[in-house]
């Protein structure tokens, strides 16, 4: 049983569907509980995770529009050990959209807010800014996880200890000459995937995997430019709030590249955004995410 007296979810490992992550079971009218969940680190919830069923309880209430746009904010750390609560508030609904507003609960207490907006879709002006940035292919690029670091590359081996948490998706991180050094840019890139989203036509669960995905070693580029001994293990990080763009559907189980940078560190905190694009060059969705960041400023 879960802390909330619900059963608790199933975890998916290995090789498992990804596609079960964003399958909800209906508690009641506009209520929805998660069927399974992936352990993150000290057995808590996977940001990216809570994102991506709170979409699809949202979508669950919405027939025939796609989500455009969503805004979280992560309230506590979420347990992968209990079920997950999503509760919908059925905003407004427009002529050709549609708000919702999400709660999710876990032992009747708020871990995530989430706002989202629905669109029909309609004609109108299209254009996108072309990269001048070559990137590898996802096939020439190494595995990181088949690396094998010295010893006293902490930072590599933290990085590949946190792809390897991840085994549902495929990763291949470009530039990895950078990943032991300052990196001034403030810039990371990878191609990913989620290769068991072959098992779903239906296009909101590929875009919910999206969101997903979204949340994969996000917060961390905001520490790039700093001295590597305050990137692992020595830096609290803690996801504050995430927004998503959609801007053109995709499948997740073909390589998708995210292109992440931060602008600017602060106050404690610090901003990263990202692009998602498919191997064709198409954004398929913008990213924007506050991270606080607590380094120990006496190493």
């Amino acid at each position: 049983m879960g802390q909330d007296g619900a059963i608790a979810p199933q975890e998916i490992a290995g090789e498992g569907d990804a596609t079960q992550l964003v399958n909800l079971t209906s508690a009641s009218k506009d209520c929805f509980t998660n069927l399974y969940s992936e352990s993150f680190r000290n057995n808590h919830l996977f940001g990216g995770q809570v994102v991506a069923q709170a979409l699809a309880a949202a979508a669950t209430t919405v027939e025939g529009r796609h989500c455009h746009s969503m805004h979280a904010y992560f309230l506590r750390a979420g347990s992968a050990s209990a079920s997950v609560s999503f509760e919908v508030d059925r905003t407004r609904d427009g002529g050709r959209f549609s708000t919702r507003r999400v709660v999710a609960l876990q032992n009747d207490v708020p871990i995530l807010h989430l706002e989202c907006s629905f669109h029909l879709g309609e004609r109108g002006l299209e254009h996108q800014v072309p990269s001048s940035v070559p990137v590898p292919e996802p096939e020439t690029i190494p595995d990181i996880t088949a690396l094998d670091p010295d010893k006293d590359q902490a930072a590599l081996w933290g990085i590949i200890q946190n792809v390897q948490t991840f085994p549902l998706l495929d990763i291949r991180i470009v530039d990895q000459e950078l990943l032991l050094q300052p990196n001034p840019d403030a810039n990371r890139r990878l191609w990913i995937r989620v290769p068991s989203a072959v098992n779903s036509d239906d296009p909101a669960v590929h875009q919910q995997l999206v969101a997903y995905i979204s949340d994969f070693m996000l917060a961390g580029v905001a520490l790039l430019p700093h001295p590597v001994k305050y990137r692992w293990p020595r830096t609290f990080m803690a996801s504050l709030d995430h927004a998503i763009w959609f801007h053109r559907p995709c499948r997740v189980d073909d390589w998708l590249l995210y292109d992440c940078d931060s602008p600017s560190t602060g106050d404690g905190r610090g901003i990263v955004r990202g692009q998602i694009k498919d191997r064709t060059g198409r954004l398929i969705a913008t990213v924007m995410q506050e991270a606080l960041l607590r380094p120990d400023l006496t190493l």
